[in-house]
C-alpha cells in the first residue's frame, strides 16, 4: 500500500514538472489547462490516499506495535494537515475546463506555493513512514 502511494507521489512530481517547465509556459492554452486538471486530480487522489488509507494504517500500525511510534506518527500526521487544506484549496482554484488569462497570471506564484508545502509534506510523510512503518518491516515480513 505505502509503495503504490509513492507511485502516486512520484506523479505528482512529473505532473508538477509538467505544469512549472520554461516550456509549459509556451504551449497552447488548451494544452497548458489539460496538464493543470491532470495534476489537480493526482495531486487530489494522492493527498485523499493519504488522509484516508495511509495514515489511518500507519496510526493503525503505531497502536499495535505500542513501541512509542505512536505520539510521534499524530504529530506528523496533524503537520502534515496544513499541507493538505493548501492543496485542496490550489484544486478548487485551478481545476476546471478553462483557466483565463487572469487566473493563469498567479500560476506561477501558486505553484512555487505549493512546491513548498508538497516539499516540506513529502519530508514529513518520508519521516512517518520512517517512524512508523520501515522500523516494523522486519518484524512482520
Amino acid at each position: 500500500m505505502v509503495r503504490r502511494w509513492m507511485q502516486q507521489r512520484i506523479q505528482v512530481t512529473k505532473d508538477f514538472e509538467g505544469i512549472v517547465t520554461p516550456r509549459a509556459s509556451e504551449e497552447p492554452a488548451d494544452e497548458l489547462s489539460r496538464r493543470i486538471n491532470a495534476f489537480c486530480q493526482t495531486l487530489v487522489d494522492y493527498v485523499s490516499a493519504g488522509h484516508f488509507e495511509i495514515y489511518n494504517e500507519l496510526i493503525t500500525e503505531a497502536r499495535e506495535f505500542n513501541d512509542g511510534s505512536l505520539s510521534t506518527a499524530m504529530d506528523l500526521c496533524k503537520a502534515i494537515v496544513q499541507s493538505t487544506d493548501l492543496a485542496l484549496e490550489f484544486n478548487d482554484k485551478y481545476e476546471n475546463d478553462k483557466h483565463c488569462t487572469a487566473l493563469l497570471a498567479g500560476l506561477p506564484r501558486d505553484m512555487v506555493e505549493l512546491g513548498n508545502v508538497l516539499n516540506l509534506r513529502f519530508e514529513l510523510e518520508d519521516k512517518l513512514i520512517s517512524t512508523v512503518h520501515d522500523c516494523h518491516r522486519s518484524m512482520v515480513a
